[in-house]
């Protein structure tokens, strides 16, 4: 099977910090992989990389086998890109129901009763249909990381990018997330995940990669990957809540 999304050779400095080296990885369609690493390892900027808010140094980004390194990131999302932040972007002045229908709108390119049914469906699946006539503004932590994760689903994404969708939240909280993001997967949408709670990915995901000091250190069976001493010695000694998957 053809890689949906390949990293090949990134490279991504930041002043005299290096945040990536020489990162190459492969994705498949309908894959479901966590990322884990230290604070300032450069997940969330390899994220950016991916989807189009950082410019690599050196490297390309294919998707489908073609370089999108160049695209910015709207042109990204509406090849199948969707990503979610570490802290919800909604537009608080705005309804749920409208956040959404924004994100099918512009993401999927979708119009008329076509973007009601996306952004339905997205509202569906993230439990929030009885919050869609409520001001974004006015939704407490998990109702906003769950439109934060609608706004992504509504665009139609073949990739979705999760950023520490888990952090903050209480066990059932994280329980009914990666509920979610399980359903997603289960009807094909390809899953990286990026997170600190790790009970979540390995309730969710089926390999794991671990970055430290701007490079992949571990790749595979994600307990495979976190019992690796090299692992272990560079990430499991932070304040990742490690422990068994989530019902």
């Amino acid at each position: 099977m053809a890689p949906l999304l390949e990293l090949v050779h990134v490279k991504k400095r930041f002043g005299q910090v290096t945040i990536a080296e020489d990162v190459s990885f492969a994705v498949e369609p309908g894959a479901a992989v966590g990322i884990v690493g230290p604070n300032g390892a450069g997940k969330t900027t390899l994220f950016g990389v991916v989807s189009g808010d950082v410019r690599p140094d050196a490297g390309d980004v294919l998707l489908d086998g073609r370089v999108v390194s160049r695209l910015d990131p709207a042109a990204r999302c509406r090849l199948g890109i969707g990503r979610t932040y570490q802290v919800p972007r909604p537009f608080d002045k705005m309804t749920v129901f409208e956040n959404v229908l924004l994100a099918a709108q512009q993401g999927a390119r979708a119009r008329g009763p076509e973007s009601y049914a996306h952004a339905l469906a997205a509202l569906d699946s993230t439990g929030l249909a009885p919050d869609a006539n409520r001001l974004a503004g006015s939704l407490g932590l998990l109702a906003r990381k769950r439109l934060e994760l609608a706004r992504a689903l509504a665009t139609q994404p073949r990739l979705l990018l999760l950023d520490e969708v888990a952090g903050g939240l209480t066990d059932l909280e994280v329980g009914e997330l990666v509920s979610v993001v399980r359903e997603a997967n289960e009807r094909g949408v390809a899953v990286i995940w990026i997170e600190h709670v790790v009970r979540a990915l390995l309730a969710t995901v089926d390999r794991l990669l671990c970055l430290a000091g701007g490079e992949v250190i571990g790749d595979g069976d994600p307990r495979e990957v976190l019992a690796s001493p090299r692992v272990r010695e560079v990430y499991l000694g932070t304040d990742a809540a490690v422990g068994e998957s989530v019902t």
